[in-house]
């Protein structure tokens, strides 16, 4: 299997509107351009204005919201705009994500923690009753979330930069799905996806020797940006069905093309909202 042929395998967008956040770099990155060759207007939600500007010119089909993942006055303000001009959009696909800032952000929250779950969070909540038509949500998860979160955490609180990224994955992943079972919404589906281990500037908050061993690293033994985006872009098609968990089919799951199945029980935890 290459590439080129599994995206022969995925249907046209042609005439679909998909939002997405973290478009502009990264795994983020290559979906956007996945969606471009498909076809897709995208509504990319950007904090880089200056990289999405770039973006927009180099290719068609795309508009632009400013967003920050970070801010809930951000969020609110893109929601609006996003359901004013776009309000019947498709796909809200939410990849934004961080790892390793330090600051702790307006919501009381450490930056990964605070934008990777509850921002997301935030988002999802504020835009869910304003929905009128048929969308379906496609939301980042990460194979770390299948480590065992302790029952009791007070996220303002937690400390150390990979068990912030845990627990943010944790909690996204468990609420996602705690929203698929519960259904209040039928007009909404959820698809969580996964893209394995992949050389991305995730880590650009580390120091410059962690940054180029890790890329390094990354990009020998582990598979590109490239193919972690088909786990997205297999969320986004009609290859994916409401309520499906997407993530690589290689070894410990880190690698390779996608595959769909059920959320794994372990990472069902509706205590975590509890």
């Amino acid at each position: 299997m290459t590439i080129k042929k599994y995206l022969s395998q995925i249907e046209s967008f042609k005439g679909k509107t998909i939002a997405l956040t973290g478009g502009t770099s990264g795994v983020g990155l290559c979906l956007l351009k996945y969606l471009i060759k498909k076809d897709a207007h995208v509504i990319l939600l950007a904090r880089n204005l200056d990289k999405a500007n770039a973006l927009k010119e180099q290719y068609k089909n795309i508009d632009i919201i400013k967003y920050d993942q970070s801010s809930f006055k951000s969020i609110d303000k893109a929601i609006n705009e996003l359901l004013e001009k776009y309000p019947n959009m498709d796909t809200i696909v939410l990849n934004a994500g961080t790892l390793g800032e330090k600051q702790i952000l307006e919501s009381g929250y450490p930056a990964t923690i605070g934008v990777n779950y509850i921002g997301a969070r935030h988002f999802i909540d504020t835009i869910s009753p304003r929905l009128k038509n048929h969308v379906r949500f496609v939301v980042q998860g990460s194979v770390v979330a299948g480590i065992k979160v302790k029952k009791k955490v007070d996220l303002t609180r937690v400390k150390g930069t990979f068990p912030q990224y845990n627990i943010s994955k944790a909690y996204l992943e468990s609420y996602v799905y705690e929203l698929y079972k519960d259904n209040k919404y039928k007009n909404i589906e959820y698809v969580i996806t996964e893209p394995g281990v992949t050389a991305t500037n995730i880590t650009r908050y580390f120091n410059a020797v962690i940054r180029f061993s890790g890329k390094i690293f990354l990009t020998i033994f582990l598979h590109s940006p490239k193919k972690a985006s088909l786990t997205l872009l297999t969320g986004i098609s009609n290859k994916a069905k409401n309520g499906d968990f997407i993530r690589p089919r290689g070894l410990f799951k880190i690698s390779g093309f996608p595959k769909i199945k059920d959320l794994p029980v372990k990472r069902r935890r509706p205590y975590l909202f509890e």
